[in-house]
């Protein structure tokens, strides 16, 4: 029996693995969509953030078009390997160089819990009502009470660089959210290795240099630093690109 789903969710280019994803995915497959995302963000053992925020945006767009959350199971989860995204990465001292960060391709239906408990049945995708995040329509399909310049700040943040180890701080896993406030204003939450760390300074004027640039046009109109160093920074923080960018210059982690 064919199930016909409520809702398609769909985003490429996701910054994740793809057998991380899939991992993810099987571990929350048949839960509503409350329950996966708070096994994915706090459960003990596999989480997957990257994956958690599809769903908790999901949930807000599903939340916009009158359908309850809590009734939406998670089904027919795909994911293949996404096209890889490439930028500069600027090291210490003037070098820079590329660096390609993998990605997925993620699609899963949120179907309502009803039609999936009364039928036990394998649950295939069908015409339905579809969110797509793909760049040139994620403007118009986020939930209103998101504001969508918080992912393009995120993405200028790559750009900011720990002077001593020349790796971005994003993937050092320093900055743990970003939002808008009204009057675009960005609110970046970070900590560091340590609250004594010199290197704060240094780093909050390479963000006003990204953000507030002195030419071009500006994303935003304002910064301003949260500092949380509760819980404190670890290494499992940073990202798999982070990871193989300190094995490179001689880390091992």
């Amino acid at each position: 029996m064919t199930l016909v789903t409520a809702l398609t969710i769909a985003e490429s280019q996701v910054r994740v693995p793809c057998n991380e994803a899939r991992a993810a995915l099987d571990t929350v497959t048949g839960l509503t969509a409350p329950q996966a995302l708070e096994k994915l963000r706090f459960a003990t053992g596999h989480t997957c953030e990257p994956v958690a925020r599809i769903i908790d945006k999901a949930m807000s767009d599903a939340r916009s078009s009158g359908l309850d959350p809590r009734q939406l199971v998670v089904t027919a989860a795909t994911v293949t390997t996404g096209e890889d995204i490439v930028r500069v990465r600027r090291k210490a001292h003037g070098k820079a160089d590329w660096i390609a960060s993998v990605t997925s391709d993620i699609r899963f239906d949120l179907t309502p819990r009803g039609l999936y408990d009364a039928t036990g049945a394998d649950v295939a995708p069908a015409p339905s009502p579809t969110v797509s995040r793909r760049e040139d329509d994620v403007a118009d399909r986020r939930p209103a009470d998101r504001d969508p310049l918080a992912d393009s700040v995120r993405e200028l943040l790559y750009e900011v660089i720990d002077p001593d180890l020349g790796i971005n701080i994003v993937d050092l896993g320093f900055v743990r959210d970003v939002s808008v406030e009204q009057g675009r204003v960005a609110i970046i939450t970070m900590t560091l290795t340590s609250a004594a760390c010199p290197l704060t300074e240094i780093m909050s004027d390479q963000m006003r240099a990204e953000l507030l640039p002195t030419e071009g046009d500006r994303l935003v109109s304002d910064f301003r630093i949260e500092w949380q160093w509760v819980p404190a920074w670890k290494p499992s923080d940073i990202t798999a690109e982070g990871r193989e960018q300190l094995q490179a210059i001689g880390f091992t982690i």
